[in-house]
Order: C-alpha cells, then sequence, then structure tokens
C-alpha cells in the first residue's frame, strides 16, 4: 500500500514538473532604453515557450495598457507614415521577441514599461513580467523664476549669480563673462566657472558687465541666459581727444566727444568757458548734443559715448569745453580744448579750388588792357 501511495505522488511531481516547465518564460532582461526627445524609442521583450498565450506591453507611469500582442490598444496618431505605437514580432525557435516601437517621443513616453505574458486560468500575479525603463532626453530650458537677471551691488561686497536650468539628463551649467574678462572668484579669477551658482568675491568697477550661463547636458540646443552686474559708484569720464581743431568763419563744425561711467547712469552736460567760470550748454541751432547708441569697441564695460557738436566754428567758440556726469554718488568731469587751424577740418568742408584765384586776375588783365590802349588813341 505504501509503495502505491509513493508511485502516485512521483507520478503527480513530475506531472506538475512538466506543466510547470510547459508555461511561458521571460528569458532575457529587458534593457534600458535612452533617445531624445522626438527620435524613436525601441524596446525589446523575449519570451520562450510562449504557446498560445498573449504578451502585453503596459506603461507603468500613466498606468495604461499600451497592446496586446501586435495590437495597440491606446490612441495611435499617424506620425508622417507611420504609426505612434507599433509592435513587431520576431520569433526564433522557441522564443519569440516582441518590439514595443514608439516614434516622435515625448517627455511623457518616458518612464517604466512592464512586459507580461497572460496565461489563463491563472492568477495574474504569477503572470510572468519583467520591468524596462525608457528615458526621454530633453535638451536645457533655463528657469527665468529662479536665475538672476540684474544684480546690483556695493563696491567690495560678496555677492553671487544664479543660474537654474532643466533637462534631461540634468545639465551642466558654466559661467563666462561676455567680455571675455576673468570672473571675480576665490581663490584665483579664472576664465570659466562651472556650478549653478557663481560666488562673486569683492565686486568692484571693473567687474560690472554682462555675464553668461549656459546649461548644456549635450541635447542641442544648449540653453544659454545673460546676467548683468551693476555695482553702485561715482561716475567716471574720459575724453576721446583732449583738443580739437577747426578753422573759423567755414561753416564748418567740430566734434567734441566723451565717455562716461556710473551707476546709476549719471547725468551728463557740456559746459564751455566763460571769463573765469563755466556756463551750461543747451542742446539748440549753435550746439548739438548727442549720445550714441551704438555700440562700439572703444567702450568697456557699462560705459556711454557722449557727443557735442559745435556748429559754424567762430573765433569766440575756441574756448575750454567740459563734460561733466553726475550721480548720487558724486560727479567728475573732463576737458577739452577747441582751437583755430588754418585748413578747414572734416570731410564736410567747403574750400575755394586753386585755379579760381587765376582764373579772376587773368581776366581783369583782359580788360584793363584794350580800354588803356584805345585812350591813348584818342588822346
Amino acid at each position: 500500500m505504501k509503495t502505491l501511495l509513493i508511485i502516485v505522488l512521483l507520478a503527480l511531481l513530475t506531472f506538475t514538473a512538466e506543466v510547470l516547465a510547459q508555461n511561458p518564460e521571460i528569458v532575457d532582461q529587458i534593457w534600458p532604453e535612452v533617445q531624445p526627445i522626438g527620435r524613436t524609442a525601441r524596446i525589446n521583450c523575449t519570451v520562450a515557450k510562449l504557446q498560445n498565450y498573449d504578451v502585453v506591453w503596459y506603461h507603468v507611469d500613466s498606468e495604461q495598457t499600451i497592446s496586446f500582442g501586435e495590437g495597440i490598444n491606446v490612441e495611435n496618431p499617424m506620425i508622417g507614415s507611420l504609426k505612434k505605437y507599433e509592435v513587431r514580432m520576431r520569433a526564433e525557435g522557441d522564443r519569440v521577441t516582441y518590439m514595443l516601437v514608439i516614434r516622435r517621443l515625448r517627455q511623457q513616453d518616458s518612464g517604466t514599461y512592464k512586459c507580461q505574458v497572460r496565461i489563463t486560468n491563472t492568477a495574474q500575479e504569477e503572470w510572468p513580467s519583467k520591468l524596462g525603463s525608457l528615458t526621454v532626453q530633453v535638451a536645457p530650458t533655463i528657469k527665468l523664476g529662479d536665475t538672476s537677471a540684474v544684480l546690483q551691488v556695493d563696491r567690495y561686497q560678496n555677492t553671487s549669480l544664479e543660474c537654474s536650468a532643466t533637462g534631461i539628463p540634468a545639465p551642466n551649467i558654466t559661467w563666462t563673462r561676455s567680455d571675455g574678462g576673468l570672473l571675480p572668484v576665490l581663490p584665483t579669477p579664472v576664465a570659466q566657472f562651472r556650478g549653478a551658482k557663481l560666488p562673486l568675491v569683492n565686486v568692484d568697477i571693473q567687474h560690472m558687465g554682462v555675464y553668461r550661463c549656459v546649461a548644456d547636458n549635450n541635447i542641442k540646443p544648449p540653453a544659454e541666459h545673460l546676467a548683468e552686474v551693476l555695482v553702485f559708484h561715482p561716475p567716471s569720464t574720459r575724453v576721446v581727444q583732449n583738443s580739437v581743431g577747426q578753422a573759423q568763419n567755414r561753416r564748418a563744425s567740430a566734434k567734441l566727444e566723451c565717455i562716461v561711467q556710473g551707476h546709476p547712469q549719471p547725468t551728463v552736460t557740456w559746459e564751455r568757458q566763460v571769463d573765469k567760470g563755466r556756463v551750461i550748454i543747451n542742446d539748440d541751432d549753435k550746439f548739438d548734443i548727442n549720445k550714441q547708441t551704438t555700440d562700439n569697441q572703444n567702450l568697456k564695460a557699462m560705459e556711454h559715448w557722449y557727443s557735442l557738436k559745435v556748429k559754424n566754428v567762430q573765433a569766440n567758440d575756441f574756448v575750454p569745453y567740459y563734460c561733466r556726469a553726475s550721480n548720487r554718488y558724486g560727479n567728475h568731469s573732463s576737458r577739452i580744448g577747441l582751437f583755430e587751424t588754418s585748413e578747414c577740418q572734416g570731410p564736410n568742408c567747403k574750400t575755394l579750388p586753386p585755379s579760381a584765384a587765376t582764373h579772376v586776375t587773368v581776366s581783369t588783365l583782359f580788360l584793363v588792357y584794350p580800354a588803356i590802349f584805345l585812350m591813348r588813341l584818342f588822346l
């Protein structure tokens, strides 16, 4: 009796093992897929001994069943001449690979995907399944709300510029100065600094200007942002030429030029010396005051170019002129001398042709000599 019982038990174990051996099995790992946004992703799931069961692709993050077998179970719009989703099946021996193809990738396509074999008459938790990941790479974007735009500081203060960016993978952030100057960081100023926060140490006037932060994660295009650093300080002025020459009474003009820096931006006035004092010059028919709006290679950071045109230069215009700048931190002025020249200066000068005087003299002689000859004949 015991022998018969043992035989029955062995038979049951053998049958169970055979049944279990025939169940489907996902045999390979589902390798992570990484693709830039807009490209196509391909995720593979290989099943052995599939028999007549269905392979299902499931997006865990959105809780959506993407496909049953080769059929798509979600909205599947056309992308050009192809569908957004496609399942391709390839068989080799007792193994079948189901490739899930996802076109025109969006950021929401990223996440975890589950490949699962649905076995009838079996509890769901016993269905063979494996997980795979899809990473959709996204080009960087600057987060303007968390990024410095204009930073105003007092001289010799320690401060920092911040640049925040998003992207997949997380971007690296690099700082430079737009004018190619060094970044005032410790222990030694450098041309380039890597990090989201740029420390500025002992900031002074020479550190004013535009700073560039670039966020890059090797997905084109990188993101770029410009931040301006302004340092409060009194004005400074410098002239383009210490003295300017022009001839008088030629209906010619003289142009005096001055470069001004300061923050807050200074108020600029022009003055001329009268006797032992100075008189403010107004923009009128005699004087033309301008601020140049075009960039100039001779300008340093935060400098502005001003000019005074003295029209129709006369003898009483040959006096010293002053470019004066002032803000709440102080004032400064620079002197430009206007002197007389024998020749008219500039492209708009109008001079008498050299041959004109000779022509007048010769013509006069031809008129005078015939008159004298006729007078002698009648006397």
